[in-house]
């Protein structure tokens, strides 16, 4: 029923990634004469992903758009990845390592790894992405004018938390008992929650959280899930759990629970309902302020981006399976309905 995102693609997505790993590497003997020319740039990519690429991953729709916009690997940009492989406390070593290179910009993903790379450097351009509230968690002075070295773009993640709620209890008729599962210690996680509970107040909706901080607090979160009887589950933002999402998806659908997510990745995999913005477009209008940047313009000159769209996409099998009648009204709302 729920589908592996590990063994989505993983052999041609490993040989794929070695192969440009071996690439990078093999163009640095180049980097002194190319640049002499002038048109060789050097790119830090900061990352809370794992190193294997995944559905999940921000690799491929970065580099895919990357070379449309004519960087090519080895013959004018070199790539020096660092992954914290969902470890938060190996960002500040990894964003200190990249500053000292140096690069000519830093490219983030997640709201850490953002945070890491402002505190590594002041100087260098940083690009970041899946940022969540970049004003509150202090990325940036201004979404318009940043005025620092850092732009990129905002996923809404603490914005929508809300409306994620209203829609999980629109999807589950009588919905009153919601278990929230979130990363503990993750900033943009902690903001959700507090939102989380205020609209749960005006939905009339009981919250029951549990957090989590290790793959064996997440495989032995389900005890803690189920014990005051949830009717469904919300899956709080953490780019953390997309490394997780088959273990998440199967979690839910084995205890039976309709189950809301931010991404629709996970809906892909089997969640019921995802809705938030296309991280997929996300990643590739970063790599457009990529390559502005490594061209020369200021992130103080580039305003932040905001996603223009939120996706609402449904897997109607899971629906089925499940017993849950989702009401046609939402079904023709949907962005996507999987059937």
């Amino acid at each position: 029923m729920i589908g592996g995102i590990l063994a989505w693609g993983a052999h041609m997505q490993r040989r794929q990634f070695i192969t440009y790993l071996a690439g990078a590497t093999a163009a640095w003997p180049l980097t002194a004469r190319a640049q002499s020319a002038g048109n060789f740039s050097r790119l830090g990519y900061l990352s809370d992903e794992s190193e294997t690429p995944n559905r999940f991953s921000s690799y491929h729709p970065v580099l895919e758009r990357l070379r449309e916009l004519g960087y090519i690997d080895g013959r004018n940009i070199a790539i020096n990845y660092r992954y914290a492989d969902g470890k938060a406390e190996k960002l500040p070593p990894l964003a200190a390592e990249l500053a000292r290179l140096p690069v000519d910009a830093i490219f983030t993903v997640g709201t850490p790894a953002a945070r890491a790379a402002i505190a590594a450097t002041r100087t260098i351009p940083i690009v970041f992405s899946r940022a969540g509230d970049p004003v509150g968690l202090g990325l940036v002075t201004e979404l318009a004018k940043p005025r620092g070295n850092a732009t990129g773009v905002s996923i809404f993640t603490t914005e929508l938390g809300g409306k994620r709620l209203e829609l999980l209890k629109n999807a589950v008729p009588g919905l009153t008992r919601v278990a929230v599962l979130y990363e503990l210690g993750f900033v943009p996680g902690e903001v959700e929650l507090k939102q989380l509970t205020a609209a749960a107040r005006s939905l009339g909706v009981q919250l029951h959280t549990v957090g989590v901080d290790s793959l064996a607090a997440l495989q032995g979160a389900l005890p803690d899930i189920m014990k005051e009887s949830p009717e469904a589950l919300f899956v709080g933002s953490s780019g953390w759990f997309e490394g997780h999402a088959e273990l998440i998806t199967e979690l839910a659908f084995k205890s039976r629970l309709p189950a809301l997510y931010i991404r629709r990745e996970y809906s892909e995999t089997g969640g019921l309902i995802s809705y938030g913005v296309n991280f997929r477009e996300m990643y590739r209008t970063a790599a457009d302020y990529i390559a502005r940047v490594l061209k020369g313009e200021k992130p103080t000159d580039l305003p932040v981006q905001q996603p223009v769209k939120i996706e609402l996409v449904i897997n109607l099998k899971t629906a089925k399976a499940l017993d849950v009648a989702i009401a046609q009204p939402l079904l023709v709302t949907a962005d996507e309905v999987i059937e």
